[in-house]
């Protein structure tokens, strides 16, 4: 009876700490006022016509957004989903090929796999109740 206690409760421990994993972070910044007056231009009929927003995402780590901006770790202009960027020194374009600063093959940013490998590094596996 306690052994099946226990997997009850590190089941529901479980689903709590995943469950908080993936809502959404409250922001803490405001929105500058070009982002007002860009959001404020916006027809209805073109937001609702898309459902996909655009995401950007670090050429460095594995930090994503869905607003444009700059990485907090490194300081450097987050590049657009699918766009290629430099992976030494952040600089993005949007065709392959070699970095201009620095001649570094660019590589294409894709933030689906970055938020996928975050979560794993978030959230490790949970070992097995043995008897």
């Amino acid at each position: 009876m306690k052994k099946l206690i226990l997997v009850i409760a590190a089941i529901g421990f479980a689903a709590i700490v995943s469950a908080q994993s993936a809502a959404p972070a409250p922001a803490t910044a405001s929105k500058p006022a070009s982002a007002s007056a860009t959001a404020a231009t916006t027809t209805p009929a073109s937001a609702s016509a898309s459902h996909a927003q655009a995401w950007y995402g670090c050429p460095k780590c594995n930090f994503t957004s869905q607003k444009e901006g700059k990485c907090a770790t490194h300081n450097l202009a987050l590049v657009k989903d699918h766009s290629y960027a430099c992976p030494k020194c952040g600089k993005s374009s949007d065709a392959a090929g070699k970095c201009t600063a620095d001649g570094t093959d660019l590589a294409m940013v894709d933030c689906k796999a970055k938020m996928m490998s975050a979560r794993k590094a978030a959230n490790p596996p949970v070992p097995a109740i043995k008897n």
